[in-house]
C-alpha cells in the first residue's frame, strides 16, 4: 500500500514538471498597437474610421544593435473602417498577418466630431476590452484625430511616445489634467460627477494641448482654454496651473508674471434657511484656495518700495483669478451644465439626507450659487538692476 502511494507521488511529481504556458504568444507574435485615433468615416456618417499607429520593432533605433531609421519608418500607419469599434478591429485584424495586441495602447484619440456626438458605445467597447489598460490617456483632438497618429515630431522617434511625454510632464508640472480612461469610467459611473479630457491640436510637425473638453454624460458639450482649466486644476485638484501673465495698471505695456508654487483648496458648503421653515433650505458653494509663488518678470518700472510692491501684487493677482474662476463657473453653470468641479461628489457625501435626495443635481448645477476667495502670498520678488 506504501509503495503504491509512493508512485503516485512520484507520478504527480513527475507531471507537474511537464505543465507549462500551453496558450502563450511570443512577443514576435503578435502585433502591438501604441494608439487609437477614432474619426467619422468621410462620407458614410454611419460608420467609424480607426485609424492605428504601429511600432515596427526592426526600424526602431538601437533594435538589434542597429542604428535604426526616422521616425517616418520605425511606425505604420493603418485605417479602417466599422459599424463600431469591435467591428473595425475585426476588419483590422484581417489585414495583419500577426494577432492584434492592444495592452500596450498608451493613447486612444477621438476627433471633436466623434465627442459631440458621444461616445458611449466607443467607451463600452474599450471597458469590456481585458486588454485594455485603465491608465492610457484618452484626449479629444481639434480637427481629425487620425492626424495626431501622423506627426512627425523632431525630438522623438516615435510619435506617440512625444504625446506621451508631453502629457505627462505637463502633469508633473500640474500645467496639464491628470485624466486617464480608469478616470473618465469613474467618472461616468458616479451620478454626481461629469467627466472630462484633455483637448489638443495637431498639425503636421507638432502637438499642442489646448486646455479641456467638457462633456455632459457621455457627450462633448463645450471647451476649456488653457486658462481656464489653470483655474480649473487649482479650485478642483490642488495643482498649481500656470503662469499667472497681468498688465501692470499706470504703466505702457508692462507686464508682471506670477508663477504659483503651492496651492492649498478648501470647499465650505453652506445651508441658508429661508424664512425659518426648515423644509426649504439653500445651499451655496464657497471655494477658498490659497495660492502661493514667486514674482518671475517685470517688464515696467512701478517706482515703489518691495513692501508696497508686493502688496499691490497679491492684490492684482488676487482680483485676476477672482474673475477668471468666476468665467469659469458661469461657462459651466449657463453654457456646459456640467459639473465637473466635483461639487456634487461633495453635496451628495456631506448632505445626503438634507439636499441630495430632494434635489435633480443635473438640473439645479446651472444655478447653484458658486464663490471663490484667493489668498496670494508673494514669496519672492528675484533680484532686479538698480
Amino acid at each position: 500500500m506504501a509503495k503504491g502511494w509512493l508512485r503516485m507521488a512520484i507520478v504527480c511529481l513527475c507531471a507537474s514538471l511537464l505543465t507549462g504556458c500551453w496558450d502563450r504568444r511570443e512577443l514576435e507574435e503578435r502585433t502591438s498597437v501604441l494608439a487609437i485615433a477614432i474619426d467619422m468615416a468621410e462620407g458614410q456618417k454611419d460608420l467609424y474610421r480607426l485609424t492605428v499607429q504601429i511600432p515596427i520593432p526592426i526600424k526602431i533605433a538601437g533594435s538589434s544593435g542597429q542604428g535604426g531609421g526616422g521616425n517616418a519608418d520605425a511606425v505604420k500607419i493603418m485605417s479602417v473602417t466599422g459599424r463600431t469599434i469591435l467591428d473595425a478591429n475585426n476588419n483590422l485584424q484581417l489585414r495583419l498577418n500577426q494577432k492584434l495586441f492592444l495592452g500596450h495602447t498608451r493613447v486612444l484619440a477621438v476627433s471633436e466630431e466623434v465627442a459631440k456626438k458621444g461616445i458611449s458605445d466607443i467607451m463600452d467597447s474599450f471597458r469590456r476590452e481585458p486588454q485594455i489598460r485603465r491608465l492610457m490617456w484618452p484626449i479629444v483632438v481639434k480637427g481629425e484625430a487620425a492626424t495626431l497618429l501622423k506627426i512627425k515630431p523632431q525630438l522623438a522617434q516615435i510619435p506617440v511616445v512625444f504625446l506621451m511625454d508631453l502629457i505627462e510632464n505637463g502633469v508633473k508640472m500640474g500645467a496639464i489634467p491628470d485624466q486617464t480612461l480608469g478616470d473618465y469610467f469613474n467618472q461616468t459611473s458616479n451620478k454626481s460627477m461629469q467627466p472630462f479630457l484633455n483637448y489638443v491640436q495637431a498639425s503636421a510637425t507638432e502637438v499642442r494641448w489646448r486646455g479641456v473638453a467638457v462633456f455632459r454624460e457621455h457627450k462633448m458639450v463645450g471647451t476649456l482654454n488653457d486658462v481656464q482649466s489653470w483655474s480649473l486644476l487649482q479650485l478642483r485638484n490642488e495643482d498649481r496651473g500656470g503662469d499667472v501673465v497681468i498688465p501692470l495698471p499706470n504703466t505702457d505695456n508692462g507686464y508682471v508674471t506670477f508663477r504659483p508654487h503651492f496651492v492649498k483648496t478648501r470647499l465650505e458648503l453652506t445651508e441658508k434657511s429661508k424664512g425659518g421653515n426648515k423644509n426649504n433650505e439653500a445651499f451655496a458653494a464657497m471655494f477658498y484656495c490659497e495660492l502661493q509663488g514667486d514674482i518671475v518678470e517685470v517688464t515696467a518700472n512701478t517706482k515703489v518700495s518691495p513692501e508696497k510692491f508686493i502688496q499691490d501684487m497679491q492684490r492684482l493677482i488676487k482680483k485676476e483669478m477672482e474673475e477668471r474662476a468666476k468665467k469659469l463657473f458661469y461657462q459651466l453653470q449657463k453654457e456646459d451644465n456640467s459639473d465637473i468641479l466635483k461639487l456634487g461628489l461633495a453635496l451628495r457625501a456631506h448632505h445626503y439626507r438634507d439636499y441630495w435626495e430632494k434635489h435633480d443635481w443635473h438640473k439645479d448645477f446651472k444655478n447653484f450659487p458658486i464663490g471663490v476667495d484667493y489668498t496670494i502670498k508673494v514669496r519672492r520678488l528675484g533680484m532686479e538692476m538698480q
